[in-house]
């Protein structure tokens, strides 16, 4: 653990500006972190194939000279992508047209993954965000014909803020999926709230089982409505107001007790998972919204360490594919880097310094692998000293999220939580 001359348990990673060589170049960044991942449709390639990314970076490579300032530039690092997208979508329609429905829908979500790369990290950008807007329109031409099927949700943001410069008329777009392997409960569906992270949207969640975190959830009979965070996506939360988020979870949380009985949702069984900085509000949600939620999952998230400046300025060179630090920034409302780590993020955002971890919490499980160098493990830590008792798991010799650990992990901390509710209220456990 850290000691008090080195400060976090991944010091070394800090410290050395050469600990990951992906940094090095764009062909470093394909061949030694992201080609295996998009041949396999891994995170962040999920629905896609690795062919369309391997003709992409090449184009990429050529044109950058190899140079990896390219993927700091988020309009010359987005241009490439567009006409394979665009040919994804066409072939897509066409299929679509003649009613091979299974064709179209892998071409959309072929679409709707290169989409997603051309953004990443987060659309900060003019393409950047015009590459959300056609990834979003992608994939939800793939989302009927998607088992079980996904469902485009309209939650108006009731709390919202005027004096944070939220708007009255927003709407919070959410994806709603239930499961079809399972017969529902006559006290209704569990629901679990997937709240999503910096550069993995609602859009990004099809995967299937073992590696679909969504896909968990619906084989174990839990419906799910997907968020995205305040800064992200479409999110109409104020990036800059640390208030924000608990705004926006009450709206949700309004909606889903307005319409209950539209969809059967079991309001005594709602569940909350945040993955990375999704994670961050996992935490605060688990104590701002304890009263309406039976259990929380806080899943590779910061909380206190993240905004060190420290930390800051060496996020660029650790695990994480690149511009962390200029994501991060945007998202929390910031003009830049240098502003962002100027201090002033940990004293409105900290959990620790908002009072947040002194409040009451529900059922609360902090999950990580202990070598994470986009969060710090400290971040997983620093909770269990303050508030309400906790549940925690770290995984030794994993880096962030605690893959692939934490997944069967996580899952049966739920369901025996579900299963002890169900003891609890005398009906039988699934």
């Amino acid at each position: 653990m850290a000691q008090p001359d080195h400060p976090y348990h991944v010091q070394k990673s800090v410290d050395k500006v050469q600990s990951f060589p992906f940094h090095r170049s764009v062909s470093g960044l394909w061949e030694e972190k992201w080609k295996n991942l998009a041949y396999s449709g891994l995170y962040p390639f999920g629905d896609g194939k690795g062919e369309d990314f391997d003709q992409i970076f090449t184009q990429l490579i050529r044109e950058s000279g190899d140079d990896p300032s390219v993927l700091y530039d988020p309009d010359r690092y987005a241009k490439p992508f567009f006409p394979v997208a665009d040919g994804l979508v066409q072939r897509a329609k066409e299929y679509e047209t003649v009613g091979d429905l299974e064709n179209a829908r892998d071409l959309f979500l072929r679409a709707a993954s290169v989409y997603r790369i051309a953004r990443f990290p987060i659309p900060r950008s003019p393409l950047g965000k015009k590459a959300w807007e056609l990834g979003r329109e992608a994939y939800l031409n793939a989302s009927p014909y998607l088992s079980p099927p996904n469902v485009e949700v309209h939650i108006p943001h009731r709390h919202a803020s005027l004096e944070a410069g939220e708007s009255k008329d927003a709407i919070i777009a959410a994806f709603l999926r239930f499961p079809n392997n399972s017969t529902k409960p006559e006290s209704g569906w569990p629901l679990l709230l997937f709240i999503c992270g910096l550069d993995a949207y609602r859009t990004d969640h099809t995967a299937a089982l073992p590696y679909g975190k969504l896909a968990s959830h619906l084989y174990h009979g839990q419906a799910v409505l997907l968020v995205d965070i305040p800064g992200t996506a479409d999110s109409p939360g104020a990036p800059n107001d640390p208030k924000s988020p608990d705004r926006l979870w009450s709206s949700v949380l309004d909606w889903v007790e307005e319409h209950k009985d539209q969809y059967d949702f079991n309001p005594s069984r709602i569940l909350a998972r945040g993955i990375s900085t999704g994670g961050y509000y996992a935490m605060r949600i688990a104590h701002t919204h304890a009263d309406r939620l039976l259990a929380v999952v806080a899943q590779g998230g910061g909380s206190h360490h993240m905004f060190d400046p420290e930390w800051i300025q060496a996020q660029n060179h650790m695990e994480y594919p690149f511009a962390l630090a200029e994501a991060l920034a945007y998202k929390f409302g910031y003009t830049d880097v240098k502003e962002y780590a100027s201090g002033n993020a940990r004293e409105r955002f900290s959990l620790l310094e908002s009072g947040i971890f002194d409040k009451g919490c529900t059922r609360l499980l902090l999950i990580n692998g202990m070598e994470d160098s986009i969060f710090p493990i400290e971040d997983s830590i620093l909770p269990l000293r303050h508030g309400s008792v906790k549940d925690v798991r770290l995984i030794d010799g994993r880096t962030h999220m605690g893959f692939p650990e934490a997944e069967p992990i996580q899952r049966d901390w739920l369901l025996g939580i579900l299963a002890q509710e169900d003891e609890r209220n005398g009906r039988q456990s699934r």
